[in-house]
Order: structure tokens, then sequence, then C-alpha cells
């Protein structure tokens, strides 16, 4: 699953630097929301789930829409519009070790070990090798909006993970499919607002061509891709889920060979063995 869930998020942001030729920022993100809202509600209605939800699960559910859904996809958006989608991917890296330290003091069950740490170790000097640490921190002309953007994409990643760690403390007894759906929803209305203001002042294109990466976006790294997430963290943790950053550089590698005719070299292979090293000795412990 958790390769599965790499993959679909790691074409994620192939699709969101398609959708900015059409939207937008704030409308690729709150257009990919509204799709997974009535895709989910599909399913929603048809497994007929009634769970029953707390004034605090309905405040948690609103904070894991906004924080872990609508911000980070309005600042990936916003960020490729200044970066390559591959860089997005590689800034994501960045999420296992946020979850490291928040999981170690906000989690009772999930804390940090040296196998753990070890782990962590091993797949971020995979995600050095796949990219090399100058493609991060090298600045040249023209530089500072990236270099915002690179911070904007940490942020998105921070958003991510204590999300997840918030889902993972609090929401327990409510089943994944649920969780998923309602963060969804919660997450579509509050970009509502942003999104006619957007609209507003930078109309969107639609056609054939623009319609379709941001239904892909809505349906598959959004709707079902969440739901993975969530079950994933229920399941094994959002330590272990947070692996999947390590693995959205090895999947934006592939589809940018198979798309886009990348070159692969022996570097990222190293890169991609470390990387599976470390989600190995991950899972073990």
């Amino acid at each position: 699953m958790l390769l599965i869930l790499s993959a679909i998020w790691g074409s994620a942001f192939i699709a969101i630097k398609l959708s900015l030729t059409y939207f937008a920022p704030v409308s690729v993100a709150s257009y990919r929301l509204i799709v997974a809202s009535f895709f989910l509600l599909i399913f929603y209605i048809i497994g007929q789930y009634k769970p029953l939800l707390s004034k605090k699960d309905l405040v948690m559910l609103i904070f894991i829409g906004i924080v872990g859904n609508f911000l980070p996809f309005y600042l990936i958006s916003w960020s490729e519009q200044h970066i390559q989608s591959s860089t997005a991917g590689i800034l994501m890296g960045i999420g296992p070790i946020l979850t490291l330290v928040l999981s170690h003091f906000f989690t009772r069950d999930d804390k940090i070990n040296s196998i753990k740490l070890i782990s962590i170790i091993v797949g971020f000097i995979g995600v050095l090798f796949i990219f090399e640490i100058d493609s991060l921190f090298l600045i040249h002309s023209q530089n500072s909006i990236q270099l915002i953007s690179k911070f904007l994409i940490i942020i998105a990643a921070l958003g991510y993970m204590i999300s997840n760690i918030v889902a993972y403390n609090t929401l327990k007894h409510i089943d994944s499919f649920s969780i998923t759906f309602f963060a969804t929803i919660f997450g579509a209305l509050a970009s509502i607002p942003f999104l006619i203001f957007s609209e507003m002042s930078q109309p969107s294109y639609f056609n054939v061509k623009s319609i379709l990466p941001i239904l892909y976006l809505g349906i598959f790294p959004t709707a079902l891709a969440f739901q993975l997430r969530y079950h994933i963290t229920k399941t094994s943790g959002p330590v272990f889920l947070s692996y999947v950053a390590y693995l959205i550089p090895i999947f934006a590698l592939i589809w940018g060979f198979i798309f886009l005719s990348e070159k692969i070299y022996l570097s990222s292979i190293i890169g991609i063995s470390l990387i599976l090293v470390g989600v190995y000795l991950g899972r073990k412990n």
C-alpha cells in the first residue's frame, strides 16, 4: 500500500504543473478538493457510513481538512509556479525528519529509537544521492522566489505530518474512509471563499486539456490516495507513513523517465536502493 500511495502521489506533481497552465494555484487546490469530495460522496452513500462523531471529532476533522489538505495543496501549487515539479517531490523528503521528532513528543506508541533514527538517516542519504545537495541549496540568479517556494513546500510537508499525527492520536475510533471523506469535505468548504476570490481576479480556462489533470488530481492523488494515507496511519503509525516522502522521489524519477524522457543516473539507482533499505528498517521496527 505504501508503494501504491507513493506512485500516485509521485504523479501528482506533474498533474499540478499541467493544471497551472489553466488555473491559479488556489483554484487548483480548491477544484482538486471539490472533485475529490463528490467522488468520495458517491462511495460514502453507497457504503452507508454512519460514524458517530463528537464535537471534538468534528473539530479535529476540520483541522485536518485545512492543515492537512487545503493548505498543503495550495502551497505546493503556488510553489510549482516557480520550481520544477520534481523539486517539489524532492523537498517532501523532509517529512520523515519532521514526523520523527513530532511523533516522539506527541504520540504514546511511536517513539524514536536507534533503528528508526538509522532508517531515517539512510533514507535521507538516499534522497541526497538522487537529487544532490546543491540542487536544494545552491542559490543562483532570480533564486529568491525559488527559495521561498522551496520553504513553502517544507511547510506543506509539515502540514501533512501534523495532520497524520492528529488523526493517529485522536481519530482511531473512526474508520479511515470517514476520516478521508470528512477531512476532504471540510478542506473543500474552507477553500471555496478563496476560490471565489481567485476566480474573480484570475478566471480559469476550462477545456478538455485543463479538466483532465484536475479530475486526475481529485480522484487519484486526493480521494484514493488519502484513503490509503489514513488507513496506513491507523495501522502502522505516522512515522511509517512518513516514509512515503522518501518513495515519492523514486516515482517522480520513474514518471519523469516515462513521460519526459529524463535520464536515470547511477547515483539515482544507488539512492533508490538506500531509500528502500531505510523503509525496510523502519517497517521492521
